[in-house]
């Protein structure tokens, strides 16, 4: 081969036995096997251990889905169409398409079960010109949109604890020690995470666990306020029906906005799936079970919010959480408790995106897109985890962290994390059905998802990701942001264009000059698929 990496080459040449294709893709080879092209680098062929089980891949999806916008969001969701009845079925309709795009996913995910998600499954689907948009998303998603979002939550998550301790005072006056705060805590998470696969699983189950526990309170109250077995005195939020309901394209541009980031993060799962045990049922049934689960909790959630809150006494400057655990427990649980399971919820989201991010630079060295793809693409060979490509992930955020100044700069930061990933995840979601089209017969697709949902999905993430240039809807309460409303998605698109630099200098120049072909594991991976037999098939899917 001419290529730098073979991702499937020994796994599903036809012409091997049984004990051979052990050693492939979905098993486990030996140190000592190595890529050997004559034209390229060597590189370790060495996928990551499997150690992602059923409860470990829904604790990575709900890592990264529950973060504190299920606590907040709802009072902004009302404010926005008028009435709790409009943006419960709004929570629905979003959850639902969500959970297509994840299942479209999980398709995408069995017939490629290795890391790096997006990356490798828009490189299938759209090889031309030269992986335009896996290069694109490879470069804007690993340098920017990934380091940017743990710098985000990682400067933030500290506030939570600093409110829960009645130290306010510190939250606006002490910004650099709240990121220093940040920086400790971020670099203990990399040493986890570079040391042991096993136990940054186990702590990331422990996040997921305190999470759903935190949202199960919530949630639980609003069924039991629901079924009248904790009485309250009863409002008008539900009785008045759709009574109000003021949706006009650009409250329901706003509305869908946040509502789809509040189920954002089920691709992350996406970039680990190399390591996820029997991927072809731990995958969907992971997907299925950690969006229903959390869908059945948002609702509830919703219903208990606005079975005690008025819309009239919303206050846009409180978490509407908050402002329930005080009416229906006190102070303690609304002022202490509530904001301490927040803080450590985003803290869980910090080391699900750490966790996924640095699989996801892993990914992007091995096939070729970034360079120094041998180093990127090394694996520890005591710790068994791509340490390099973990490191250059921390230092990135660290960057990001301290770059901004505090204030209107940072928010702009925080913005620009989610402006990309709107087509990105358009461009995936049709990649089913374009895979579908070109790859019919692919022996690895074990799992085929409602492509209809799918591209519905990907039809409103490319909506929303257009509509971020039309002028949001204000929400009542909230103050209007000093940056023009199309700064960030300016910024965010031009970025993605930048990103053409690289590609034409790797994929053009440096093709070129070397005559090394990076991109040539793409096809290679689909015809030594496509000549698989029916054994041999049946021997991968007993992995």
């Amino acid at each position: 081969m001419s290529g730098i990496y073979t991702p499937v080459e020994a796994a599903i040449a036809p012409s091997q036995s049984h004990d051979d294709i052990r050693h492939g893709l979905l098993g486990h080879p030996t140190n000592e096997e190595y890529t050997n092209h004559s034209d390229g680098p060597k590189v370790i062929d060495e996928p990551l251990s499997k150690e992602i089980g059923l409860f470990s891949a829904s604790s990575i999806i709900i890592g990264q889905v529950v973060g504190s916008g299920i606590f907040s969001t709802p009072g902004s969701i009302v404010l926005l169409c008028g009435t709790p009845s409009t943006a419960l079925i709004l929570w629905v309709v979003s959850g639902v398409v969500s959970l297509g795009g994840a299942l479209g996913s999980a398709e995408l995910g069995t017939m490629f079960p290795q890391n790096g998600g997006m990356i490798r499954y828009l490189s299938h689907a759209y090889p031309r010109p030269r992986a335009l948009c896996a290069t694109i998303m490879a470069y804007s998603v690993t340098f920017f949109c990934r380091p940017a979002a743990i710098a985000a939550n990682t400067a933030v998550f500290a506030q939570y604890f600093f409110f829960a301790a009645g130290r306010k005072e510190y939250i606006e006056s002490r910004d650099y020690l709240l990121r220093g705060i940040g920086v400790l805590v971020l670099t203990v998470l990399l040493v986890l995470n570079m040391v042991s696969v096993r136990w940054s699983l186990r702590l990331l189950n422990v996040f997921a666990v305190v999470k759903m526990l935190t949202l199960g309170v919530v949630s639980i109250t609003g069924f039991l306020l629901l079924v009248g077995a904790v009485h309250k005195t009863p409002g008008t939020n539900w009785s008045r029906a759709f009574r109000g309901t003021h949706l006009d394209v650009r409250s329901f541009a706003s509305a869908m906005t946040r509502l789809f980031w509040s189920w954002e993060g089920w691709s992350n799962i996406g970039y680990v799936v190399g390591e996820v045990r029997d991927v072809k049922r731990t995958l969907p049934r992971a997907l299925t079970l950690a969006m229903s689960t959390l869908g059945v909790l948002y609702v509830l959630a919703n219903v208990a919010y606005f079975m005690v809150i008025p819309v009239e006494d919303i206050d846009n400057g409180t978490m509407l959480a908050a402002q329930f655990m005080d009416r229906v427990f006190g102070t303690v649980m609304g002022q202490h408790v509530l904001p301490a399971c927040i803080g450590v919820s985003i803290l869980g989201v910090v080391m699900s995106e750490l966790f996924g991010g640095g699989r996801l630079m892993y990914t992007a060295g091995k096939t070729g897109f970034v360079p120094y793809g041998e180093m990127l693409g090394q694996i520890h060979p005591t710790f068994g985890t791509p340490v390099y490509a973990l490191g250059i992930m921390w230092a990135l955020s660290i960057i990001f962290l301290f770059a901004p100044p505090p204030g209107q700069a940072f928010d702009l930061l925080v913005d620009l994390v989610q402006e990309g990933m709107w087509y990105f995840y358009a461009l995936t979601a049709f990649g089913v059905l374009v895979l579908r089209k070109r790859l019919p017969q692919y022996a690895l697709r074990r799992y085929r998802s409602p492509v209809w949902l799918a591209c519905v999905f990907g039809v409103l993430s490319f909506v929303l990701g257009v509509l971020q240039f039309y002028p949001p809807a204000r929400v009542p309460g909230k103050d209007e942001p000093s940056v023009p409303y199309y700064l960030a998605p300016l910024l965010g698109v031009s970025f993605m264009a930048l990103c053409a630099v690289p590609w034409y200098l790797r994929m053009y120049k440096y093709v070129n000059r070397t005559g090394i072909q990076l991109l040539a594991w793409i096809d290679e991976e689909e015809q030594q698929v496509l000549q698989m037999t029916e054994a041999d098939v049946r021997h991968l899917s007993a992995q």
